[in-house]
């Protein structure tokens, strides 16, 4: 088996396929990657670009490659000494016609064998009868839909079936509820076996024929509705708030087979090697999941062919908070590295600047009350509106339950909301994982980490916002979430609206609202906190070597906000924050006469010119068409996710349309691209040296190097689809073939190559002292006062192995040179910037540079120097 080192993520879809992965494999050996790690490969619907809206789970998807892509990429990686981490999909799956599990349910409704597949309540409410799925998927009200002849009874000769089409959509009609009604003129009995009558009967034009169709509809186990009803009466749980998204019910176990028969297989044949789990936070039984695959994947190893028998590769996408621990009897590798992300953006920003940016804010944005409040505002807000069906469930499904007790009777079902929005709000992690500890599943009950330690501290601020007449009632939900009374629904409900609650308040709203600095705003980081010192990353890192020395290290992913390389140059403004703020003032005043009527505003201008600095291309002083085309999609989403100009839902045609003219405006304006372009060149030197520390970092603290696909070279990607754009393999295998070393890389710092070769350096000496990264301790190492603020730097070392990592942690400090990032004028030869250590350390990137045991740096006169660096012992001069 490969030994875990690092991996690359690679999205594979219909335009690269698992055979286009196969063409690139010498490119990925050659740069010294150990797995790759692919996108979901089971069949999706048709023309899916990510693979997370899985139909079958059965076969591999005939659009990515199929089974025989895989297999001929297994067999090609395998041959290299690569390995395949595959993502998998158990949280949910598409609906539609393509998805056979899903049409059974809606022929057959809970007769069908998988209806227990799906989280559906099938109870009785106000808005359906029981026994019965609401489907809101039509473009219109149904009555008027029907009227206008939009519901289309159809015949598939080769299913021999009947459906309902809208548009793209078909809804299964149940065969036993198929028949005409002789009783109105309808022909003799032989026409209930004609295809064509039948379709006659139903689908000619007439108020008749509007009746006869609703019938035969209201038979049916589903109930057809307009899409802006789906937030409040859809009475199945959804992935976040998308509709065409259904959650699976993993923790029943014929349900976990049937998910997962066809991925151990190929884990079992050595064709892939390890799983990435998609949205863990998303099951009803996270820890019990996790601990149910991982026992699956170690009874396969045995069988594996030509493997030793190793411990289970299993990574989970979690996001955790500041505090927050993964419960280790969860038995995985580790979390896809978003703590990490946060942890070296936080080491990269300078907290000098933090008072002058929120400054700058509180100016822009008045009526801002602060991060928290706005963050707890937001979450009622999405409580409310885009998950207000499965609040207003959960809240009824209490109020109920007061009912029952004498001494509860007294309080309202507005009690009770005013209770439950409140404490999600002050919930500052995305869940509580009490139901592992109340299921009776059979596994071991794994402990629950240390969430209840948020959920009581939300206890704790709700009972001081509370009136006091309200105590017993919230004593009463406490308890009632805690498990005591062993409803384990009640509390799966909670954890199950808590996780989407702060997905889509936090990451998907306040993060588009707050414009302190875009840099902090991003999946896995927390834009209350803005900075971190080099002695707690350093705590950090030997946490992670302590607890899980194999989580994976991510600073860009598929669904990241901003490129890695964009946040890195955004967080310089941290160490520029006056100047910013000049800056910024001088563009406004600029600017003024191209705003229109209706926007934008100063905040979504403050947002925007920061997206500019961040992904702004090094090789353009004027902004290139299809950069135009990227700012202006970006713009569009970020005004809709935010919400304060309209929505997905409800657009703001005029802000936007003035918003998309003021960006087009802006990159014709020449006294603006002059100041702009002034101030880029100032900042752009320092951004790429903060990129180079993060890729260094992310390399050779514990953990395990993730490289989302293309970031190999400098990745200035806004949100999606942006990051998941095509990646040029050839160029930067033809790059990386060039051989250049580090220094003469340098000297053309803007094509990115020094990114790539900096990666591939670090894996060949991981490659060549594996046991070093892997086992290795973890040592920081005190930086001299005069540079305390800005370098940072570490030992990895075992007995025989050590390396020393030097590297700027604020890169503007350090003033480098435009031409090639040289520091000489701030990091001068035979100036002391460590303590004293045992060794001479020699330089692998610099040729005939050291740090002396007296901590001096030596840097040859012709060395244009700068302080990204990996050192080895010299031990002749020691």
């Amino acid at each position: 088996m490969t030994t875990l080192r690092a991996t690359l993520r690679l999205q594979i879809h219909k335009d690269f396929t698992l055979y286009d992965a196969c063409e690139h494999i010498d490119y990925y050996k050659e740069l010294g990657i150990s797995h790759l790690y692919l996108s979901p490969l089971f069949e999706a619907r048709p023309g899916s670009s990510h693979g997370y809206d899985t139909i079958d789970y059965s076969r591999i998807s005939q659009e990515r490659g199929g089974d025989a892509g895989l297999l001929q990429l297994s067999k090609a990686a395998h041959a290299r000494g690569i390995g395949l981490i595959l993502d998998i999909v158990p949280n949910h799956m598409a609906v539609g016609a393509d998805n056979r599990w899903w049409q059974d349910v809606l022929t057959w409704g809970r007769s069908s064998r998988y209806a227990p597949f799906f989280d559906i309540d099938w109870s009785e409410t106000r808005h359906r009868p029981g026994n019965t799925i609401l489907l809101p998927f039509l473009d219109r009200p149904y009555g008027e839909a029907l009227k206008d002849g939009l519901l289309i009874l159809y015949y598939d000769a080769e299913k021999a079936s009947f459906s309902i089409r809208h548009y793209e959509h078909s809804f299964p009609i149940c065969p036993e509820h198929l028949s005409l009604d002789t009783k109105n003129n309808c022909g003799p009995e032989e026409l209930h076996n004609s295809t064509q009558n039948i379709l006659d009967f139903y689908n000619i034009p007439s108020k008749e024929q509007r009746e006869r169709l609703h019938t035969l509809l209201e038979k049916q186990c589903y109930r057809l509705a307009w899409w802006r009803v789906a937030d409040e009466t859809i009475n199945w749980r959804r992935f976040f708030n998308i509709t065409d998204l259904i959650a699976l019910n993993i923790d029943k176990d014929f349900v976990f087979d049937a998910v997962h028969a066809y991925a151990l297989t190929l884990y079992e044949h050595g064709v892939i090697d390890g799983f990435r789990v998609d949205h863990v936070d998303g099951l009803a039984l996270p820890g019990h999941y996790c601990q149910h695959l991982r026992q699956e994947m170690q009874q396969r190893n045995a069988f594996r062919p030509s493997l030793s028998p190793e411990e289970p590769i299993l990574f989970i996408e979690k996001i955790l908070a500041d505090g927050e621990k993964l419960p280790s009897a969860w038995q995985v590798t580790g979390t896809t590295g978003y703590d990490f992300l946060e942890e070296v953006s936080l080491l990269l920003h300078d907290d000098s600047g933090e008072d002058c940016l929120t400054a700058l804010w509180a100016e822009t944005a008045p009526d801002w009350s602060g991060y928290g409040a706005e963050s707890q505002s937001a979450r009622i807000e999405v409580a409310e509106t885009l998950l207000s069906g499965a609040t207003d469930n959960f809240i009824a499904t209490l109020y109920c339950l007061t009912r029952q007790d004498i001494t509860l009777r007294d309080f309202t079902e507005r009690d009770v909301r005013l209770l439950i929005t409140t404490l999600l709000s002050l919930l500052h992690i995305y869940r509580t994982y009490s139901a592992d500890n109340l299921n009776q599943t059979g596994y071991l009950s794994p402990i629950s980490g240390n969430q209840t330690i948020f959920l009581e501290h939300a206890y704790e601020q709700l009972t001081k916002k509370m009136p006091i007449r309200l105590s017993p009632l919230l004593n009463w939900i406490r308890e009632k979430l805690a498990g005591k009374y062993n409803d384990h629904e009640i509390v799966r409900s909670f954890e199950h609206l808590s996780a989407p609650l702060a997905a889509k308040a936090i990451e998907d709203t306040v993060f588009y609202r707050y414009g302190r600095l875009l840099s902090r705003n991003d999946v896995g980081t927390d834009p209350a906190h803005f900075s971190m010192s080099s002695a707690q990353f350093h705590q950090a890192m030997r946490a992670r070597r302590k607890h899980y020395p194999d989580s994976m290290l991510a600073t860009a992913t598929h669904d990241h906000k901003r490129g890695e390389d964009a946040r890195a140059r955004l967080a310089v403004l941290s160490s520029c924050s006056s100047e910013w703020s000049e800056v910024v003032a001088t563009w406004s005043t600029i600017n003024a006469p191209l705003k229109g009527q209706y926007g934008p505003d100063k905040i979504d201008e403050l947002i925007l010119y920061q997206t500019l600095i961040g992904a702004w291309p090094l090789e353009q002083i004027s902004p290139s068409v299809s950069f135009k085309e990227r700012v202006s999609a970006w713009q569009i989403k970020a005004i809709r996710e935010a919400k304060r100009h309209g929505s997905w839902a409800d657009p703001d045609e005029n802000y936007e349309t003035d918003c998309l003219k003021f960006i087009e405006k802006v990159f014709q304006h020449e006294p603006f691209l002059i100041e702009f372009n002034l101030f880029f060149q100032k900042i752009a030197p320092a951004g790429a040296l903060n990129g180079l520390t993060q890729t260094l970092l992310r390399f050779t603290v514990p953990g395990v190097p993730d490289t989302y696909q293309g970031t190999e070279w400098w990745d200035f990607s806004l949100v999606d689809p942006d990051n998941r754009k095509a990646v040029d393999y050839k160029a930067r295998s033809k790059a990386l073939l060039g051989k250049k070393p580090f220094w003469q890389a340098a000297k053309h710092w803007e094509n990115g190559h020094i990114k790539q070769i900096l990666i591939q350096k670090i894996l060949e000496i991981r490659g060549l002292w594996p046991s070093l990264f892997a086992e290795g301790d973890y040592s920081s190492i005190t930086v001299e006062a005069n540079f305390a603020k800005s370098l940072v730097s570490f030992v990895r070392h075992t007995t025989t192995e050590k390396i020393l990592i030097l590297a700027p942690k604020h890169g503007f400090l350090l003033n480098p040179d435009s031409i090639d990032l040289n520091t000489l004028d701030f990091l001068q030869s035979g100036r002391k910037i460590i303590e004293k250590t045992e060794y001479t350390w020699k330089s692998i990137l610099w040729e005939n540079v050291c740090i002396r045991r007296s901590g001096e740096v030596t840097i040859p006169p012709s060395c244009r120097y700068f302080p990204v660096d990996i050192l080895v012992p010299d031990f002749d001069e020691t």
